[in-house]
């Protein structure tokens, strides 16, 4: 049971592939910090699930063993489209071993229990694609529904879910959404993910739960992860729906829930006084990114965005260290008075 939502993103007229899931796993059980975006042992490309655990786990697991035995599967040069192919066929032979032990169970029943939404780059059409594979009684075999057949659409977008009112209620909130915010017209931005986290921090709706998982490809083939502050920037660093101290989170850059920023993306857009940083080794490169009234120049590359952002994040780590130090001299000078 879940709520899933693969979409590209434009952003500048840069485009992305992002990939957003709940935690929640249900089932006699119900756990809010269950894995269910899943990276395979090649950067182009992501993998989610609704349904059955039970019946979703094996099959995911099978599938990353197999990519790892496989060094065509691996290869960059092996287009998204072939390993859709693959996981099809594979998926296939996997349900045909289920032994139905259960009286009266359709074996159909049993082998359609999981979904799963699959996406990448593809190098051969240069372009994202994404796919939802699912159980068809009528081919006895997992077939794949494609979301990305049609590249001239405005805006191209997955829900998936379990149960299927799901799907109903995010798509009417996401089409609401571009009406209140006149953007029926525009390019997606965050705005399936805005529907996610408002399902998500629901207590009516059951099977949507828990820190959402999110997951980036780049045209450059390669994928990102990301972690949220769960549910509210004032709470704890989650990732893939797991909760972490501030000291020990992960290494990974984190959503603001509200703002649908990422928090280490977020710089000072005016600086009063540059001249603060005139003893780091960067304060040209600074002074570089603002203008004479301290304000943040908005033709900035992401590269230099990146630089600063780092710059900034060791700046004040060594001006705590500096503070520590010149706290401790006065401490050691009083005891001495």
């Amino acid at each position: 049971m879940t709520l899933c939502v693969a979409w590209i993103r434009a952003k500048n007229s840069v485009e992305e592939l992002i990939f957003a899931t709940d935690s929640s796993l249900t089932g006699g059980e119900k756990w809010n910090q269950g894995i269910k975006l899943f990276e395979l042992p090649r950067p182009d490309c992501l993998i989610c699930f609704a349904g059955s655990t039970a019946r979703a786990y094996p099959l995911i697991l099978n599938l990353v063993a197999s990519i790892k035995l496989s060094k065509r599967l691996q290869s960059p040069r092996t287009d998204i489209e072939e390993v859709l192919n693959y996981l099809s066929s594979l998926f296939t032979s996997l349900v045909h071993t289920i032994i139905n032990e259960i009286s009266g169970m359709d074996i159909h029943e049993l082998r359609s229990e999981a979904k799963f939404l699959f996406g990448g780059w593809s190098w051969l059409q240069s372009r994202f694609r994404i796919w939802q594979l699912y159980y068809s009684k009528d081919a006895e075999g997992f077939v794949f529904q494609e979301y990305t057949d049609d590249p001239s659409k405005t805006r191209i977008y997955a829900f998936m879910g379990d149960p299927d009112d799901l799907i109903h209620e995010a798509s009417k909130r996401y089409k609401q959404e571009l009406i209140d915010n006149d953007k029926l017209d525009d390019k997606l931005d965050m705005e399936p993910l805005k529907i996610l986290i408002e399902m998500s921090r629901e207590n009516t709706i059951r099977f949507v739960d828990g820190a959402i998982q999110i997951g980036k490809i780049y045209k450059s083939g390669t994928l990102e992860f990301f972690g949220i502050y769960w549910k509210s920037i004032q709470e704890k660093p989650h990732f893939q729906g797991r909760a972490f101290e501030f000291h020990s989170k992960p290494d990974v850059r984190y959503f603001d829930p509200d703002s649908l920023l990422v928090i280490e993306d977020k710089l000072p857009d005016v600086i009063f006084n540059l001249n603060q940083f005139s003893q780091l080794e960067d304060f040209e490169f600074i002074r570089s990114c603002y203008n004479r009234e301290g304000c943040l120049k908005e033709d900035i590359s992401e590269n230099d965005r990146e630089r600063l952002i780092f710059v900034f994040r060791e700046a004040a780590y060594q001006y705590f260290i500096d503070d520590l130090k010149s706290r401790g001299v006065q401490d050691n000078d009083s005891d001495h008075d």
